[in-house]
């Protein structure tokens, strides 16, 4: 059996991490990568939130194209220099 990827769908996955006024992001087209690649920025922060969502491309009337996210398939956050991370949206408590 072969496994449903992100990019059989037209699919990116996307990360993103926010500390204050701090942050990073990529773009892959892996889950898996798009996890340890968030969970390694986040760790380079003392406190923070980050996730990693589906996006697709789509037509933008300012852009030439905009991301239109999907399902978020991880949350993480980060306090005292400890990771916490949950399957799903918790971003808003992530804060």
């Amino acid at each position: 059996m072969v496994a449903f990827t992100a990019r059989d769908d037209g699919l990116f996955v996307v990360w993103e991490v926010q500390s204050g006024r701090d942050g990073k992001s990529g773009v892959t087209d892996d889950e898996a990568t798009a996890e340890k690649d968030m969970l390694s920025a986040l760790a380079t922060f003392r406190h923070g939130r980050g996730r990693v969502r589906y996006a697709r491309l789509a037509p933008a009337p300012r852009a030439v194209y905009d991301y239109r996210y999907g399902t978020t398939l991880i949350t993480a956050h980060r306090v005292n220099g400890v990771t916490v991370s949950l399957t799903g949206d918790a971003w808003e408590d992530a804060q």
